[in-house]
Order: structure tokens, then C-alpha cells, then sequence
């Protein structure tokens, strides 16, 4: 049990650490935020065309087994090159501006003050590699889509289990995209490596980040909750709460999503042996990577 508090302790410097530098420098909360408006337009364009021709509905019958052997071999290529269309879309939006933050971050590890256009800039120096790790994000996504639809039960298990260690084996591709010039195969297999030093109670920062979002979150709900019923007879009243909800809602979820960009981007400059900023406890990462006894 002891080595198992140990190793939360740890993790929760750890997220501690990010959240520090992303109230250091708060204007990084920028890049979430537009990643999540650029990714909900990115979803507009493509549901509501869907939607308004009755395609959508379509598709969801094709997917859901209702007439899934009606369907003609066009519509299912059709249902499938959207899909994938829609996933590059989504990914491109969202590795774009996560190299942006991590470029961002790993300016703070050396010292220096980071800017939202130096972000961007790192961003757009990385275009072609960050749209061809969307592509293949893009194709994984479908293939994972596919087996699920294969089979209800069985299919999404499968699914789920193949896509855990996806996400788990991809952990470091985007500080890899931003600080290595690699290609997107390339950029796996390094983030493959970096995983194998850093695999062990360094992981366990992901379910503080976690843990410590949701401290953040809960009284922000709890307050809301309170004042919506406060005002529940006083529409302007409401919809004032709603709207300081929603923005609330989407500064926390925003800093929640930077903290976890955040602590990649350290963990990755501490697993490729870079210097960490004066800040950090470097005690904590070396005990963090000590093997176990």
C-alpha cells in the first residue's frame, strides 16, 4: 500500500507542476479553446449538411443493422470516406494546436516566455508532419469504427481494448512532432521508446491531472447548481447563471485539457534527458523512474 501512495504523491506533484505553469502563463488556456471552437465547426460542417438531407439518419440504420444489407456498396464507401474525412478533420484541428501548446511549454522549460504566436508559428513549421499524423490517426479511427460495427458486444470491446493502447503507445507523439523532425511512422516509434523509460508510477500523473480537474470542476458545478435554482423564477436572472455556466464550464475544461499537454511536454523533456525549469522538483521525477525493488 505504501508504494502505491508513493507513487500517487508523486503523480499529484506532477500535476501540480502543470497546472503552476498554466497559471504562470495563463494565455496558453487560449490554445484549448480555440482547438474546441475550430473542432465544433469542424463538426457543424460536416452533421448538418448530413442532417438537413436525411443522410445521417441514413448512415445511422446502415451502422445500427436496420439496413445495413439493403445498403449499396456506394453508400457504405461513401458512410466510410466521410468518416475518415471527418476524423482527419478532427485530429488535424486538434495535433495542430496541441503542438502549439507543447512548443509553448517547452519554451517555459527553458527559461523563456512563451507567446501565442510563437505557438502557432512552432505549429505551422510542423504542418506537414502534423497532417500526416492526422491522416494516420484519421485511418485508425476508422479501422477501430469498423470492428465495433462488426459486432455490437464483441466488436466494441475489441474496439475499446485496441484503442487504450493506441492512445497509451501515441502518448508522446505530439512532443515528438514538435521537438524532432520525424515523420509520423517515425514519430510512433520514438514515442513507442520514450514510453518504454518513462512506463510506471510517472503514469499514474494522468489520473491526478484527472483527479485535480475535477476538484477544479466540482464547486464550479455545485455554485451553478445553487444559482440556477436561486433564479429558477427570474428568466433574465437564469439565463445570466447559464451563460457565466457555460463560460465557467469551458475556461475549466480548457485547463484541465492545457495541464494535460502541459505534463506530457515535461515528461517527455525529462524522459530525453533535457533540463527541467528551476521550478520543478527534479526529485520527484527521479524517484518517479527509480526502478522498483
Amino acid at each position: 500500500m505504501g508504494g502505491f501512495f508513493d507513487r500517487m504523491s508523486r503523480s499529484w506533484e506532477f500535476a501540480k507542476i502543470s497546472y503552476s505553469i498554466l497559471w504562470d502563463f495563463k494565455s496558453l488556456l487560449i490554445f484549448p479553446i480555440i482547438s474546441g471552437i475550430a473542432a465544433v465547426l469542424v463538426i457543424a460542417s460536416f452533421m448538418l449538411p448530413l442532417w438537413g438531407t436525411g443522410t445521417l439518419e441514413h448512415w445511422m440504420a446502415m451502422t445500427s443493422g436496420e439496413s445495413a444489407e439493403q445498403a449499396s456498396q456506394a453508400d457504405q464507401i461513401t458512410m466510410w470516406v466521410t468518416l475518415f474525412a471527418f476524423y482527419f478533420c478532427n485530429y488535424f484541428v486538434i495535433v495542430f494546436f496541441n503542438c502549439g501548446l507543447t512548443a509553448c511549454a517547452m519554451k517555459v522549460v527553458h527559461g523563456e516566455v512563451p507567446t501565442v504566436g510563437y505557438g502557432l508559428n512552432a505549429a505551422m513549421k510542423r504542418i506537414g508532419p502534423i497532417a500526416a499524423w492526422a491522416f494516420v490517426s484519421a485511418l485508425i479511427g476508422v479501422l477501430l469504427r469498423a470492428i465495433e460495427n462488426a459486432n455490437e458486444k464483441a466488436g466494441r470491446f475489441i474496439a475499446g481494448l485496441l484503442g487504450a493502447a493506441w492512445t497509451a503507445l501515441t502518448y508522446f507523439v505530439i512532443p515528438v512532432l514538435v521537438m524532432e523532425n520525424l515523420g509520423p511512422i517515425d514519430a510512433f516509434k520514438r514515442s513507442v521508446g520514450v514510453l518504454k523509460k518513462t512506463w510506471g508510477e510517472a503514469v499514474m500523473g494522468n489520473f491526478s491531472l484527472g483527479f485535480l480537474g475535477f476538484l477544479v470542476m466540482l464547486p464550479v458545478i455545485l455554485v451553478l447548481v445553487v444559482l440556477g435554482f436561486m433564479a429558477a423564477g427570474n428568466p433574465a436572472m437564469l439565463t445570466i447563471v447559464i451563460t457565466v455556466g457555460v463560460v465557467l464550464l469551458v475556461l475549466v475544461t480548457a485547463a484541465n485539457s492545457a495541464a494535460d499537454v502541459i505534463f506530457k511536454a515535461l515528461l517527455y523533456n525529462y524522459a530525453t534527458d533535457q533540463p527541467l525549469p528551476d521550478f520543478v522538483d527534479t526529485d520527484s521525477f527521479d524517484r518517479a523512474f527509480a526502478p522498483k525493488e
